[in-house]
């Protein structure tokens, strides 16, 4: 979904990134602002006072998706719920959530916060907007005005039942506490969210028919957005409901290629990455420890000439920092770690000796598998 960005800051340790996205819908608002609504509503302030307050306004919106989504994770971290990282993207923002709730009630809870965090930022704007020294000035008055209201338009389309929107999940965490079942109530919200998209994607297309460009090319792609977003949710659930109950020694791979800390780059290079056709590797010690990681990410980073005298410990990333698994534990934490991480491969680790190594391949493997079967 998303491209390169950059990382912000930490708060309540959750990692803040833009994706580079994100910079064109903020254009769009702040040149949409100060071209258009300011001027229309708000006449004879002057061109560059409109391209000051559009810009103000469009920060500020951000900073309103940005304390939205915050509130999505810190009632999910209260849950027990892991938020390693909430990226600001072109349709907004998303919390990168470790693991669905387990019950209706912690889905609720986490849905229903984002509405809640967006309602009151309406009700502060609105009285900001109101107040006395507000009043006196035009300016601030016009950027108090918009931000309420388009914190309201956030609550509005945001409270639609069809996943992944917030009102989506709301609906699903009653569907799911009625017929206790998820799978179920997922499917009904994510056929939901699904024809919304497409309405909204029709939308467009009749609103580029009248005239209307840019807007009607933007519902296109909310509409395909919320549409494929939708499907992959359910797909999701039904993924997870697969993997429950399997055990990471049932997936992951055992016969295990790995590489000593002794080696150089260059046989690094033309005797693994090239004859193997694997980006990284675990590296162990002589008595199978595991030490490290190695890729082909850190290998590039250096010149070529120095391949032979770099050995693969001199770059490798340490065990300590490395993210592992037990043969006992479950696949779908693998899964979770997989995406959380973004990793190609886990290494998976009994008393501190490699015995196998986990791939989003064999997940994937596992699961053809058992579809083929009927199970």
């Amino acid at each position: 979904m998303f491209g390169n960005g950059v990382k912000l800051t930490k708060i309540f340790g959750i990692e803040l990134w833009i994706d580079y996205s994100w910079l064109i819908v903020f254009i769009l608002v702040m040149w949409s602002l100060a071209s258009g609504y300011f001027p229309h509503e708000y006449p004879g302030l002057g061109k560059t006072t409109y391209w000051i307050m559009g810009a103000v306004s469009a920060i500020l919106l951000f900073v309103c998706v940005l304390l939205h989504e915050l509130s999505h994770s810190y009632v999910a971290q209260k849950s027990g719920i892991a938020v390693p990282k909430i990226t600001l993207f072109i349709f907004g923002g998303v919390a990168q959530i470790s693991e669905e709730p387990r019950s209706a009630k912690t889905e609720f809870n986490i849905a229903i916060a984002g509405p809640i965090c967006s309602f009151m930022l309406a009700v502060i704007f609105w009285i900001l907007a109101k107040s006395d020294f507000a009043s006196d000035d035009k300016r601030l008055f016009a950027v108090f005005n918009y931000l309420a209201f388009i914190n309201i338009a956030l609550v509005v389309f945001n409270m639609i039942p069809g996943f992944p929107l917030d009102g989506g999940r709301i609906l699903r965490a009653y569907l799911w506490n009625r017929w206790q079942d998820v799978k179920k109530a997922t499917y009904i919200v994510s056929q939901i969210g699904s024809r919304f998209g497409i309405a909204l994607m029709l939308l467009g297309l009749v609103s580029i028919f009248f005239g209307n460009l840019i807007g009607g090319i933007w519902f296109i792609f909310i509409g395909l957005f919320l549409n494929q977003a939708a499907s992959s949710g359910y797909q999701m659930t039904i993924l997870r409901d697969v993997l429950s109950g399997a055990k990471v020694k049932n997936i992951m791979t055992s016969n295990v290629i790995s590489v000593p800390e002794s080696l150089s780059l260059n046989d690094l290079v033309q005797n693994y990455f090239y004859h193997y056709l694997f980006v990284s590797f675990p590296v162990v010690s002589d008595g199978g420890q595991l030490v490290g990681m190695i890729s082909i990410k850190q290998v590039k980073d250096l010149p070529k000439d120095s391949w032979h005298e770099k050995k693969v410990g001199d770059i490798m990333v340490k065990a300590p920092e490395i993210p592992v698994l037990s043969p006992d534990d479950e696949a779908l934490s693998a899964l979770n770690l997989l995406m959380r991480n973004e990793l190609g491969r886990i290494p998976i680790v009994d008393t501190g000796k490699l015995v196998g190594i986990i791939t989003r391949r064999d997940i994937m493997t596992f699961l053809m598998i058992k579809s083929d079967l009927g199970v």
